[in-house]
């Protein structure tokens, strides 16, 4: 069982870093689309740290804003830089895979799949589509050919994850858009 903060450790991080009111309802959206789909999968078995996946998702953009003013890139990787300084290692892992997941694509899912995932399925602090979600993306940070090669590679490995996520539920991704009516 890996070393997490608890929830209300999380917003004191979140706020120690900065991180701006809107993204942290984005973070605080995320994690109700990872719960949903972390508990729905631990429910049919799929062994997941619950614990992990909830700190990974609200921690997820914890480097967003010190990346935007400071001019760094990769916020993913500050994030990372951040969580391994304040003792959560395995967090930091996850948070550093949230725009682009590391390892075989084949393994079983796991948390960082999930936070991947839902991720995308949050626009600020909206469930939307993962087509309406790309678009936003394309639009915002699609200004080279290579910025869109990559949010095209991005939203391929998106709907790869999405598939190995529902193969192992009875209900399709079209459920997380009847959460957003829920919450």
């Amino acid at each position: 069982m890996a070393t997490v903060p608890e929830e209300a450790e999380c917003l004191v991080l979140l706020k120690k870093y900065e991180t701006p009111d809107h993204i942290i309802r984005h973070c605080q959206m995320v994690w109700e689309v990872g719960r949903f789909i972390g508990t729905n999968l631990a429910d049919d078995g799929c062994k997941l740290d619950i614990s992990l996946l909830r700190a990974s998702c609200l921690l997820h953009d914890i480097g967003k804003y010190l990346s935007i003013v400071s001019g760094r890139k990769h916020h993913d990787i500050l994030g990372q830089e951040i969580l391994v300084k304040e003792g959560f290692p395995e967090v930091g892992n996850i948070v550093a895979q949230h725009v682009a997941l590391n390892g075989s694509k084949n393994r079983p899912v796991a948390e960082e799949h999930i936070v991947f995932y839902a991720d995308k399925r949050v626009l600020h602090d909206r469930i939307v589509s993962l087509e309406s979600r790309f678009t936003y993306l394309n639009e915002t940070y699609g200004k080279t050919q290579e910025a869109l090669d990559r949010l095209s590679f991005m939203k391929r490995e998106t709907i790869d994850i999405e598939k190995a996520i529902f193969e192992l539920l009875d209900f399709g991704p079209e459920e997380i858009s009847k959460l957003a009516a829920s919450i």
